[in-house]
């Protein structure tokens, strides 16, 4: 598990260690769309999920650049339901 609480850090952690990414939209140096942007560049093949305190205020063109998106309020389930269905069908699909 790697946990930044920095844009800049995070993107210079090995990817090929990374099999799932939690970001969050507002964030210091950069949002979070530009941050999965700079990820992809990088060649981050992994699912990106949006953990925002407004996920579904965004345009759905932001929304939609991520593998999900969830609400910073919503149950704890439904982050664990997110985790296992990327979980298993991680060997089957490239995001990037």
């Amino acid at each position: 598990m790697i946990i930044s609480d920095r844009p800049f850090e995070a993107l210079k952690q090995d990817f090929d260690a990374v099999d799932l990414a939690f970001v969050d939209y507002d964030m210091p140096e950069m949002n979070g769309r530009e941050l999965l942007l700079r990820m992809r560049a990088s060649n981050a093949t992994f699912p990106i999920v949006l953990l925002s305190g407004r996920a579904y205020t965004l345009p759905v063109e932001v929304r939609g650049l991520f593998s999900a998106c969830i609400d910073k309020g919503s149950p704890v389930g439904e982050m664990l339901e997110i985790i296992e269905r990327f979980r298993t069908q991680g060997d089957v699909k490239d995001w990037g």
